[in-house]
């Protein structure tokens, strides 16, 4: 609640600190006190606490339910430029339905960073089965087309991104490049 709603007087940080003392291993303050972490760009410290929580969700399944502390993990790891460590989160992540379409983001830009544009493509592709409307996935797509020397695609890619959003700058962009 005091992340939620921005408390004026009280430290989020405070409550999860003092929950940590208590209980060095729980996995929700873990992930609440990481994510806290990381919005304050403290990634070394931030992907400990999702260290912590993953151990906690794998002690009784090796796939659990939710995968939201293996895409934080693979989002600090990202910022600190361990991508392969970082590739290796995301992926994890990806066996949540609710974290499929992030996390394969996510892959897609690590792919396109070490320019394998195929395997980003595809990627990219899973990404938007989950998510259709994700428009940094859909000018990820079109740039990635544009680079493999599939021009119409990209073109026809990018017009359609603009019919679901006439204002997406991205794909105005790509078409710009494509000309």
């Amino acid at each position: 609640h005091l992340e939620q709603y921005r408390h004026a007087t009280f430290e989020a940080a405070d409550y999860y600190i003092e929950g940590l003392k208590r209980d060095r291993n729980d996995l929700r303050l873990n992930l609440a006190y990481g994510k806290l972490l990381l919005g304050r760009g403290m990634f070394r410290e931030s992907e400990q606490h999702f260290l912590i929580a993953i151990k906690a969700l794998k002690s009784r399944n090796p796939n659990p339910y939710d995968g939201e502390a293996f895409y934080q993990l693979g989002v600090a790891l990202n910022m600190q430029g361990k991508l392969d460590d970082a590739y290796a989160a995301f992926y994890k992540a990806t066996w949540s339905a609710a974290w499929q379409d992030s996390a394969y983001f996510s892959l897609a830009q690590i792919a396109t960073r070490k320019g394998d544009y195929e395997e980003a493509l595809e990627l990219i592709n899973r990404s938007l089965i989950r998510n259709t409307h994700h428009y940094r996935a859909r000018v990820l797509k079109t740039a990635l087309l544009r680079k493999l020397n599939h021009f119409e695609d990209a073109e026809r890619f990018a017009e359609e991104t603009l019919r679901f959003d006439p204002l997406d700058f991205g794909s105005m962009n790509e078409l710009y490049l494509l000309q």
